[in-house]
């Protein structure tokens, strides 16, 4: 016999319940609500479920050996109320990973890219020191949705150097999502979604704060960053936080040479301010990120034969010149990113909640071109202005029968984007209006749950092209000469209209306590990014000359992933399977001229390949997971392996930037107590990288990078300091000084990633540390 017991408001499982039958105690519910009582006779019994926090709840029922049976407790009154969610977050179908805690500690002092990209199936695309964007299953930048605190980062992310404007000390956890999320959050989830969430707010009057030091050695320099949030015993139910960083490193070396001009300057601030009454809550927030960030003096060529002459070289050209210093000279990007939002959650006569959130975001790019004369200003720069509305209804949670809930939501999306460029020939200036209406279902069982959901949206966008751009585009073959109303007018305006639809299915077993499969099937469609559509240009930063196409329609993903999670005391492992198939792929790659060589375009500002914007059928398949197991107490061991292959479906051949295979191992030993030190810990770990042996030798310009491994070490505990907890921790990276190139990086063509690495942390709790 099965017997549930849940919250009879919220029908979530009760764990940790005293369940009797006819008075006689048979035992404890599992976290889940749930247990199995087997040797009961059957017949007429009274079953009664009991916990501190609830009222008693009974039913009298005939019992039969496979009955199920579901109680419900209603929650006790208390003199002091504690608001809390009403019911925990729906587990994703999608493969998921979570960083939190001292899994989140060992990122700290790194760029978003780089903590995020040991997660299986994670990499990053690298242009540089400080210019990286995370790769997920083959997939990086327009097809991959950046979400902090619930919003969409909006940004120049279009750029293969455009690291993502957001500073990782602000996240209290980071959720990597792997796998096309388009319903649930837009068609820009194409491959994937990194979910960056804020520390929550306290909700117990008092005050709490933290603060990190890391200095680091290649690249030396370091950050310091800190946290103080406060809630008002005055005022129940306000709280705020404020919160800052900065971020100061040199270049860096290789094994043999520095990377000249790689250097970063980079703060954050941020401020946060809630308000609960009852049961709504009403939060406002403030993030700004700015950053200067160098580009490495060897991303550049005076011709065609410069560059293969460059890839024989073991060194760039120019080597002897080049310094590690704080110097950050021409080329280089200077960013900034404002993020405002306001937000109100209102519980609606029991029904569900409603959920309301309004979004500005102001992203100011400049890039900074090598000139040979008295120029002080940038020669690209780009503005975004952004306003997002999202409205949703999560219904409650519906009881159908004993054992079947039924949960989900529905809501709508507004956006409006205004882009203004000036500068050297790249893009034009446009603008954008689009909506979204979306719902999602999910029927919830003892051992299964289901879930469906769909999306539509609508995007207009109005480009302003310069009519001898609107020519080149022409010339090019990219675009026909009657396309954009006839190419009448200068500027030519050029506009476009997309409606597409995403949606899903997936299901959930819970085969035994500890072991779950997830298969998800869903489809999606993207439409083009402006860059996609309307790039005519080369920047500093990004040493190819690009063309878009403005004529480009939506690409559609067909996606299909298999996921089994073990979460058991000793042992946690996750393994995926997935197959994407892609129409009319969006694929950005070097143009081939008559002779099968890539094309090669001499401009005023040096020779730069030539690369296109056009659309392919394309499929993406692979396999990634790992596990973490604790054969002793004091010993712990954990692997992950990723690999993903790519095609074009017509050709068969290959595509760029597809991560190769990969592994890695770590092995950590801890001591609760050692002397002064707790929570003391050692670990070391392997990455091993293979070479990539699926590629076209003609459109990736140069063969791929050999294989590589890396060791890397870390060592760390806490000790107490006036009663309060400091963490200190030891990392080395590479601490073999091994010489390597990655294959998802621009900088291969060119130069050797960096050498060892050591980094210091030092993390402190301040002021109190009341229950949230």
């Amino acid at each position: 016999m099965d017997i549930h017991a849940i919250d009879a408001a919220t029908q979530e499982g009760l764990g940790f319940a005293s369940v009797f039958v006819d008075g006689d105690h048979v035992g404890e519910t599992d976290d889940q609500g749930h247990l199995t009582a087997p040797g009961l006779c059957p017949g007429e019994r009274v079953i009664s479920v009991d916990r501190d926090d609830y009222q008693e709840g009974q039913r009298q029922v005939t019992l039969t050996a496979d009955r199920s049976v579901e109680v419900g407790l209603a929650k006790l009154a208390r003199e002091v109320v504690i608001i809390e969610d009403t019911a925990p977050p729906a587990v994703d179908m999608r493969a998921t990973t979570v960083l939190s805690g001292e899994a989140l500690d060992r990122t700290r002092g790194k760029g978003l890219a780089e903590a995020v990209a040991d997660v299986p199936g994670v990499t990053k695309l690298t242009s540089g020191s400080g210019l990286a964007k995370p790769i997920i299953r083959g997939q990086f930048g327009r097809r991959l949705l950046l979400l902090v605190d619930g919003i969409r980062h909006r940004s120049q992310e279009w750029g293969l150097d455009h690291a993502p404007e957001i500073d990782p000390f602000v996240a209290d956890t980071v959720t990597v999502v792997r796998g096309a999320a388009g319903v649930q959050y837009g068609p820009d989830a194409i491959g994937g979604a990194i979910l960056v969430e804020p520390a929550p707010l306290l909700t117990a009057p008092g005050y709490a704060g933290q603060v990190h030091l890391i200095g680091i050695s290649n690249g030396r320099g370091g950050a310091v960053a800190g946290r103080l949030q406060g809630a008002s015993a005055r005022w129940p139910g306000l709280a705020a936080q404020v919160e800052g960083s900065y971020r100061r490193l040199a270049s860096p070396w290789t094994p043999s040479y520095p990377l000249d001009n790689t250097g970063t300057d980079e703060w954050n601030l941020g401020a946060t301010a809630g308000y609960r009454r009852g049961a709504a809550t009403y939060k406002l927030a403030y993030l700004h990120y700015q950053a200067r960030l160098g580009v490495c003096s060897c991303l550049r060529i005076e011709s065609s034969e410069d560059f293969y002459a460059q890839l024989a070289r073991p060194e760039p050209l120019g080597v002897e010149l080049y310094r590690a210093d704080f110097a950050i000279d021409r080329p280089y990007q200077g960013v900034g990113h404002d993020l405002a939002l306001g937000r109100a959650a209102v519980d609606v006569h029991g029904l569900g909640t409603l959920t309301a959130t309004y979004a500005f975001q102001y992203d100011l790019r400049r890039e900074y071109e090598v000139v040979r004369d008295a120029t002080t200003g940038p020669q690209f720069q780009f503005r975004l202005a952004t306003h997002d509305l999202d409205v949703a209804f999560a219904h409650r949670l519906l009881h159908l029968t004993d054992h079947l809930h039924l949960r989900g939501s529905v809501g709508v999306a507004a956006v409006d984007q205004v882009h203004h460029y000036g500068g050297l020939p790249l893009v034009p200036d446009h603008d954008a209006v689009g909506a979204a209406v979306f719902a999602s279902e999910r029927l919830q069982g003892s051992a299964f749950e289901i879930e469906a959901g769909l999306r539509y949206d609508y995007l207009t966008r109005t480009a302003s092209l310069e009519r001898i751009d609107f020519l080149r585009l022409v010339r090019s073959g990219q675009l026909a000469m009657d396309a954009c109303g006839g190419g009448q007018g200068d500027p030519v305006a050029c506009a476009s209209t997309f409606h597409t639809v995403s949606a899903s299915l997936g299901a959930l077993g819970q085969l035994t306590p500890a072991w779950s499969i997830k298969l998800d099937l869903s489809t999606a469609s993207r439409p083009p990014n402006p860059d996609e559509q309307y790039l005519n240009g080369t920047a500093p930063t990004f040493p190819v000359l690009g063309l878009g196409k403005p004529d480009l329609g939506a690409e559609t993903t067909y996606a299909a992933t298999a996921t089994t999670s073990y979460q058991g005391e000793r042992l946690t492992a996750q393994a995926s399977v997935y197959a994407n198939r892609i129409d009319d792929y969006i694929y950005f790659a070097p143009a081939i001229g008559p002779d099968g060589r890539p094309i090669f375009d001499v401009l005023i500002r040096g020779t730069f390949p030539r690369f296109t914007t056009r659309p392919i059928d394309a499929a993406f398949w692979g396999a990634d997971g790992g596990f973490a197991a604790t054969p002793l107490p004091w010993l712990e061991v954990g692997a992950q392996v990723s690999a993903v292959r790519a095609h074009d479906r017509a050709t068969g051949g290959a595509l760029v930037f597809v991560p190769p295979d990969r592994a890695r191992g770590s092995v950590t030993v801890r001591r609760a107590a050692l002397g002064p030190l707790t929570d003391a810990y050692a670990s070391v770990d392997l990455t091993a990288v293979a070479r990539q042996d699926r590629f076209d030798p003609i459109a990736d310009l140069a063969p791929p990078p050999p294989a590589y491994a890396l060791v890397g070490a870390e060592l760390g505990a806490t000790v107490t300091v006036d009663e309060r907890p400091l963490k200190l921790a030891l990392a080395g990276q590479n601490l073999t000084n091994a010489r390597y190139r990655d294959y998802t990086s621009l900088v291969r063509y060119f130069a050797d990633q960096p050498g060892w690495q050591l980094m210091l942390r030092v993390s402190a709790q301040v002021g109190a540390t009341p229950h949230r």
